[in-house]
């Protein structure tokens, strides 16, 4: 058997955790396979670096790929070879067994022995991340000065979160403003002689680590969620019992000790002045979700990156009867969404002036983007502000369940005080990472009719399951009152 090679992600993954690295060689299959909010990361973060080609015109694609590690090393030979060549997108390269690719290779000009090179990572971020970014940086210039290149510059090249989208006319690729989205970052004085002695010895201690026949043991804690959730995290703590996971929790002592009684204990807990703080949410009551985009590449003229944009809402309304009337908003994809979702929203909730339930600080911070984008409704927006009641503290203070392992989603909560509602049953988008994800695949005008048709009706079912959801709680909770 081939002795196990590093690549940059497992470098990454074994400054995490070594074992961690272990079993993504020796046992991938137990890994959790990328959640729908890892792969739109993943594609934001392709978008990103494909955009970052733009800084660098007249740059060459090394196009072989992974699996034949040999051709792409060949082939960015012979791209390196050639003068005409400014800048190598996907360079290979191989060293001490640790193989690389790296986004951007510019050919900078002549050094003391060769030519100079830069060396530019790109990140789909909003700033530089330490030390994470930095390690990332520090193992490929490790790899490129091991195989005799002199790199004297090292970016890390990330979104400027102050671009601003220009006009629609931009919307074509060639005529983005590009070079403005992207803020460049020299970082090679960080990456001193300690920090590549550091390097080197991770190294030497990964291949041991890699060598052994057997996973390295480590307790699961909260470096496994640093800075990412390891995709582990569920095969190494399969083992593990409820009361262990809510002792995980960033809950204050007292709350945790609370919560670890009441998981013992099997049995749910409300607390004697939930109906006190219910009662500030009689019905006739409304509840509201919306689900928001955050691009890291603007998608509408005067969006920021990341900016979230407010294109659906699912608005249910609950009579002192019982009765539930339902009400939706899913924008076109085809400009800017706020400003329909606020009149649409507007007009649903001009028939009174009741409270309207929401679970977390999110519709407010929405309502307050809109307000700003539409400032003939500003008015009326705030109006609708100050009627909103989270429900999100209401159920931290007085209820706890064994099911909620810590968590206070809704996604939790709500089955946990109602079995029967929750998301099992929805096929493709069943999370807000999801959403944002079809949405944008909307916007993109590339999908058959049929398609976009299939994405608007999931898109509809899972916000529309939301509010359902907080309306199955807030009754939920008023009945273990009575």
């Amino acid at each position: 058997m081939p002795t196990p090679h590093l690549t940059k992600s497992r470098y990454l993954a074994a400054v995490q955790c070594d074992r961690r690295l272990w079993l993504s060689v020796h046992a991938p299959e137990d890994a959790t396979p990328p959640s729908d909010a890892q792969r739109h990361i993943f594609e934001m973060g392709r978008e990103v670096g494909l955009a970052a080609h733009s800084l660098f015109p007249g740059g060459v694609l090394v196009e072989a790929h992974g699996a034949d590690p040999a051709a792409a090393i060949e082939e960015t030979r012979v791209l390196m070879a050639d003068e005409s060549v400014p800048a190598i997108f996907e360079a290979a390269f191989e060293y001490e067994g640790v193989r690389i690719r790296v986004d951007i290779l510019e050919r900078r000009g002549p050094g003391r022995a060769n030519e100079t090179w830069g060396l530019r990572e790109v990140k789909s971020a909003g700033k530089v991340k330490r030390p994470q970014h930095l390690s990332d940086l520090a193992v490929q210039k490790w790899v490129l000065e091991g195989t005799g290149l002199e790199i004297d510059s090292v970016e890390l090249i990330h979104v400027d979160g102050h671009f601003v989208r220009g006009s629609d006319s931009e919307s074509d690729r060639e005529e983005f403003e590009w070079p403005a989205l992207f803020c460049r970052v020299e970082l090679i004085e960080e990456l001193d002689t300690t920090e590549m002695d550091r390097v080197a010895r991770r190294i030497e201690a990964m291949h041991a680590t890699l060598a052994s026949p057997t996973a390295p043991t480590r307790e699961p804690a909260a470096f496994c969620k640093k800075p990412h959730l390891c995709n582990f995290w569920d095969a190494c703590t399969a083992s593990k019992s409820a009361s262990w996971f809510v002792r995980q929790t960033g809950a204050s002592a007292k709350r945790k000790v609370r919560m670890v009684e009441i998981t013992e204990s099997g049995r749910p807990w409300f607390s004697e002045g939930l109906a006190s703080d219910l009662a500030v949410a009689a019905p006739p009551v409304w509840a509201l979700d919306f689900e928001a985009i955050g691009a890291a590449i603007p998608l509408f003229e005067g969006t920021r990156p990341f900016q979230a944009v407010t294109f659906q809402y699912s608005l249910d309304r609950l009579d002192t009867k019982g009765e539930v009337e339902h009400y939706e908003y899913l924008a076109s994809g085809r400009e800017d969404p706020r400003e329909g979702v606020a009149r649409a929203l507007v007009e649903a909730l001009g028939r009174d002036e009741a409270p309207i339930l929401a679970y977390g600080t999110y519709e407010g911070q929405c309502l307050r983007d809109m307000a700003l984008h539409t400032p003939e409704l500003a008015d009326e927006l705030e109006s609708i502000m100050a009627r909103l009641v989270d429900l999100l503290p209401i159920v931290r203070a007085h209820f706890y369940h064994p099911d909620l392992l810590g968590s206070f989603s809704i996604k939790r909560v709500a089955p946990a005080l109602v079995p029967g509602v929750g998301y099992a049953d929805l096929s493709g988008v069943k999370d807000g990472m999801a959403a944002l994800s079809a949405f944008a695949e909307i916007v993109k005008g590339e999908l058959s009719g049929a398609d976009e048709a299939r994405l608007r009706a999931e898109l509809l079912l899972y916000c529309g399951r939301d509010t359902q959801a907080l309306l199955a709680v807030y009754q939920a909770l008023g009945r273990a009152n009575s």
